[in-house]
């Protein structure tokens, strides 16, 4: 079995999405996370925090819905998923 993960950009979700990871790969799982930071409301972030994840993460959900629907394997999905993620900056 395979699963995705999109998570969005804060401390919280980090741990407690990256624990559900780590135990589904001890389960047998196949797990690709993708975190979502597309806040631009606020400075570029320093550090390792970056920005948090906010509604851009819906359309990360949908690219990822899409390149899957038409048969591209997890990694692949990961990555078409990381890359809208990338492209994506939301502000209030």
């Amino acid at each position: 079995m395979e699963c995705l993960l999109i998570v969005k950009n804060y401390t919280g979700d980090h741990l407690n999405f990256g624990l559900a990871a780590e135990q589904a790969k001890s389960e047998g799982y196949k797990v690709e996370t993708v975190i979502v930071g597309d806040d631009c409301a606020l400075p570029p972030p320093r550090g390792i925090a970056g920005r948090r994840g906010l509604t851009g993460t819906i359309l990360v959900h949908k690219v990822a819905g899409a390149v899957a629907s038409v048969g591209l394997s997890l990694d692949e999905v990961a990555a078409e998923a990381k890359r809208a993620s990338e492209m994506i900056l939301i502000s209030c």
